[in-house]
């Protein structure tokens, strides 16, 4: 698959009907940052500066790039990982555009 292929798929994941499914992305990476660090705090492992919902989505990144060096190729794990880092992208210039 050609790479505008991979980004067009990603992109249709984070555009379409996820967003019908799960609502706003921002709320619900915020939702999460705030389940990570209420669990991380349990743990004793709170981190100096909290999660926010950007670091969630670039911890997606991450897990789906790990992924890819596991296991059988799967394309997948890349149009997840591309669509994981339009959505930090997102989320970033949203945060950024709400702290100024």
């Amino acid at each position: 698959m050609k790479a505008k292929a991979v980004a067009t798929a990603a992109a249709d994941l984070v555009g379409g009907d996820r967003k019908e499914a799960y609502g706003d992305v921002l709320l619900g990476l915020e939702r999460i940052a705030l389940m990570w660090n209420g669990l991380l705090a349990i743990a004793g492992k709170a981190p100096k500066r909290p999660i926010n919902a950007h670091d969630v989505a670039q911890m997606m990144v991450s897990l789906k790039q790990a992924r890819a060096y596991t296991g059988p190729f799967r394309l997948d794990n890349h149009i997840d990982a591309a669509g994981w880092s339009a959505v930090a992208g997102e989320a970033a210039s949203r945060l950024n555009s709400e702290a100024s």
